[in-house]
């Protein structure tokens, strides 16, 4: 399934849950030693455990989760996991949520986002403070911090601040943590089965920050398709970033 029955699940209000394990994360459930290439995330095995825990509670115990299906060379390993847990995903498209240069050749992601803004949903979103704009882009009720560099080193923390502000039926988390996007998916499936969840990963780098994909946007596609829901003073914003990481690279010289 894709962006259109995402979409219709969205116009209905009915709850999804849309996760990605990759891999980084199937690197670090088999003890992979380092960090993933992209986030530079630390591996570790306290991390490989609980994604391998939660891999089976998310595909075991819920009806309305979809895994993130990609051609890789790691699929083997995500399907050994499958085999050997007697597990039977359901399974999406990995790329439905990306802001890639395919997925703005229509208006399909827009529309999708332009839904969940004007939703009366309660949400969250999960992500480092270079996305914070997120919030206006989509009227998030509630904004929880993360590190950009190794999220998972306040696991704890950030899992506490999500249980106290209240995991109620219907809530929406929009998550941008890298590998620890999975764990805090399934701790709050664990707490209410009633909500939706979307491990966007870097669907809002190239709108907010830089380019972290190699088929994302530019800047300047990002602010075309996106205008309509993008908050006020996006294009000052973008500009301003730019000067000072050009001032930057200057004052090295």
């Amino acid at each position: 399934v894709g962006i259109d029955f995402f979409t219709k699940k969205m116009e209905k209000n009915e709850n999804f849950s849309f996760v990605k394990y990759g891999d980084g994360e199937l690197l670090c459930m088999i003890g992979r030693k380092g960090k993933n290439s992209i986030d530079d995330h630390p591996y570790s095995e306290k991390l490989g455990k609980l994604l391998e825990e939660s891999f089976v509670n998310l595909f075991r115990f819920h009806d309305d989760v979809y895994l993130a299906d990609w051609t890789d060379n790691l699929t083997n390993t995500r399907d050994s996991y499958i085999s050997i847990n007697g597990l039977n995903p359901k399974f999406a498209e990995y790329e439905c949520f990306l802001t890639l240069e395919e997925n703005i050749k229509n208006n399909k992601l827009l529309n999708f986002y332009k839904l969940l803004k004007r939703s009366k949903r309660k949400k969250i979103f999960i992500g480092p403070k270079k996305l914070a704009k997120v919030q206006e882009m989509l009227n998030v009720d509630k904004f929880i911090d993360v590190p950009i560099v190794d999220a998972f080193s306040e696991y704890d923390r950030i899992k506490s601040q999500l249980f106290d502000y209240g995991v109620n039926d219907d809530n929406v988390y929009i998550l941008c943590c890298s590998m620890m996007s999975c764990l805090i998916c399934s701790d709050l499936k664990e707490m209410n089965s009633k909500i939706t969840l979307l491990d966007v990963g870097s669907g809002f780098d190239p709108i907010f920050s830089q380019k972290t994909r190699p088929k994302q946007p530019t800047s300047a596609n990002c602010f075309n398709y996106f205008r309509e829901i993008l908050p006020d003073g996006y294009v000052f914003n973008k500009t301003s970033d730019a000067v000072n990481s050009i001032n930057k690279m200057c004052s090295s010289f």
